[in-house]
């Protein structure tokens, strides 16, 4: 929402939630009340976990509090990459307890900072190349005194309260990279429809109007994806923990994708986009930030891998699928599992069929195709294999061809729901079945890849095949310009 109007607003709002969720996530009552009020009050939040020297490891995190003589503790290290540093009234700060031994499995606890409060406060702005106007930075507390009231929680609690927060944020960072695609979708269409050249607008030229109809299936994709997994958080709950997948995978792939859709829509507008009055040359810039904010689109991949096994199981009752909220099934109502979750382990995690979603969408030939792939990619995971479990080049693999797989699922549940035209879902596998096709690929190449492993991820290389006419039908959809195909 926010970012359709301004990535940089869009993201101080997105670190707000993050300084909110670990206070709600934590044990301390009182602060939960503090910030909630802060919020109301119009103050902006932070979330201060990531260090310069370890980045997304939170494990190495070397923020410490020390107990001192009077119940308290003393505070001592530095955050980095921290948004709102300069103005957030609460930062919820990841620190390690000096006093006890360090855990592989405990990141110690949870602390509030509160900027106002500290005399010597003096974060410093980082420069990035997106989201100018926003305040990125980082900050060093000095034998910073805090009481015992400012522990938001410890020990497991605060281990749950900060990958808690993470899996709800990477989640809603998704919507940003939807309302800066929209926003420059827009914006693009508007020059391509007015801009003439050899005397016919920009948008009738062929190359064109096919670049921008792959750029408008894949922002559609994206919306009907990050809508359908938000039925998924929406209902999750103890015994339903499918959320956690399909939120790694929005950070996955959702936010990857608004790239390439800033891709495509750049190559339609050409030196239009980088002229800095333009919302778009704006929105080039700070849609690649995405992927790597809030744990990066690495981690995310081989988070999904994790959950190849029980996705692709078959299990012996049907998981029933959640309501959707766009067509009003179900009731929008505040969850309060999500605050009280405890992320587990993720074999414990039920699916569904994973073919379910396609059934009735079987007449449409990209579809078929699709599922031919998803069963091939099925078969290796099933299968024991001899490749070396803790190579990351594997796992990512394995992760980007997962991603697509539970990608499509989702989309495949908001087609059927939303009654999307034929047209429009045979473009969106057009790209989904050549997008697997190169994932799959990538896979067979990895060094020390087995020849069986080979001959099971081969047929998941497949050409998608979509009519003329169903890309007419989307260009027409798009609004913009009628329908005209050059003889």
């Amino acid at each position: 929402g926010f970012a359709y109007f301004s990535p940089a607003h869009g993201y101080s709002l997105q670190c707000t939630f993050l300084g909110l969720f670990a206070v709600l996530m934590g044990t301390n009552e009182a602060l939960k009340k503090e910030a909630v009020a802060a919020i109301e009050a119009g103050r902006l939040l932070a979330f201060g976990v990531s260090e310069k020297n370890h980045g997304s490891d939170i494990l190495a995190n070397e923020f410490s509090i020390t107990p001192d003589s009077d119940g308290g503790y003393i505070a001592n290290g530095s955050k980095y990459y921290i948004g709102n540093a300069n103005c957030a009234a609460i930062i919820s700060v990841l620190a390690r307890r000096a006093d006890q031994r360090r855990s592989a499995r405990a990141p110690s606890c949870l602390v509030a900072l509160r900027p106002d409060t500290i005399s010597a406060w003096k974060p410093r702005k980082i420069d990035t190349l997106g989201v100018r106007a926003a305040f990125v930075g980082d900050f060093e507390v000095k034998e910073q005194s805090i009481s015992k009231s400012d522990l938001i929680a410890d020990g497991r609690d605060a281990w749950n309260a900060v990958l808690g927060t993470v899996s709800l944020g990477k989640f809603f960072l998704g919507f940003g990279s939807i309302g800066i695609c929209e926003h420059a979708f827009e914006e693009a269409m508007q020059h391509m429809s007015a801009r003439v050249l050899y005397g016919k607008p920009v948008i009738q030229m062929p190359h064109i109007r096919f670049m921008a109809a792959q750029a408008f299936a894949r922002l559609t994709a994206m919306k009907i994806y990050a809508y359908r997994a938000l039925d998924y958080v929406h209902a999750a709950s103890a015994e339903d923990r499918r959320y956690l997948f399909y939120c790694a995978v929005q950070k996955a792939k959702v936010s990857t994708e608004g790239v390439k859709v800033m891709s495509l829509l750049l190559e339609c507008v050409g030196a239009k986009g980088l002229e800095s009055d333009t919302y778009f040359e704006m929105a080039v810039r700070d849609v690649q930030l995405i992927p790597g904010l809030e744990s990066s689109m690495h981690i995310n991949l081989v988070m999904a891998a994790q959950f190849g096994k029980t996705y692709f199981s078959r299990t012996a009752a049907e998981v029933s699928d959640p309501g959707s909220l766009v067509t009003e099934e179900i009731p929008s109502v505040e969850n309060d599992y999500l605050m009280h979750a405890d992320i587990g382990h993720t074999n414990a995690v039920a699916f569904g069929h994973f073919l379910k979603a396609y059934r009735p969408l079987k007449a449409i030939r990209n579809v078929r195709k699709f599922v031919r792939q998803a069963k091939a990619f099925a078969k290796r995971i099933r299968r024991p294999s001899q490749e070396n479990a803790s190579d990351t080049r594997l796992a990512l693999a394995t992760g980007q061809c997962l991603a697509i797989i539970a990608y499509a699922e989702l989309i495949a549940q908001s087609a059927s729901r939303l009654s999307m035209p034929a047209e429009i879902i045979s473009a969106i596998f057009h790209f989904l079945v050549g997008d697997l096709s190169a994932a799959a690929m990538a896979m067979i190449s990895l060094p020390g890849m087995s020849s069986a492993d080979r001959a099971f991820l081969r047929p998941m290389i497949v050409l998608p095949k979509t009519s003329d006419a169903d890309w007419d039908f989307v260009v027409a959809r798009m609004g913009r310009t009628p329908v005209k195909r050059e003889p």
